[in-house]
């Protein structure tokens, strides 16, 4: 990768052109990662829409592979069900890592500035 610049605050195209630097150089687990982290960025917001595109081309990315459970955590820290159910073994209950990931998210809610 060459670089990214990180669009103003709000701006819904956060980590898209990162994403694409990172496909173009085949780094197809580090576009997953980030696109995780934009879907983190966007649940905390509480941006709908950014949480559609961003769990649509994480499961583009990780359908299927090594990284599929990527896909259940983006849904677990927005609270929406899974689309369909997990092929996953977790190591606690589904529950409990769906808490987890959903407290986090809560968590720096809690942390923003009022207005936010």
């Amino acid at each position: 990768m060459t670089g990214c610049a990180v669009p103003p605050e709000g701006d819904r195209r956060s980590g898209t052109a990162c994403a694409g630097e990172s496909r173009v150089s085949g780094v197809a687990i580090a576009t997953a990662i980030l696109e995780l982290v934009v879907c983190f960025h966007h649940a905390v917001l509480g941006d709908d829409q950014g949480i559609t595109d961003t769990t649509a081309r994480l499961r583009d990315l990780t359908d299927g592979g090594d990284y599929a459970y990527y896909t259940d955590i983006a849904h677990f820290m927005v609270g929406l069900p899974l689309p369909q159910p997990s092929t996953i073994r977790w190591t606690r209950t589904e529950a409990d890592v769906r808490s987890a990931w959903r407290g986090l998210v809560q968590a720096r809610q809690q942390r923003l500035p009022a207005g936010n």
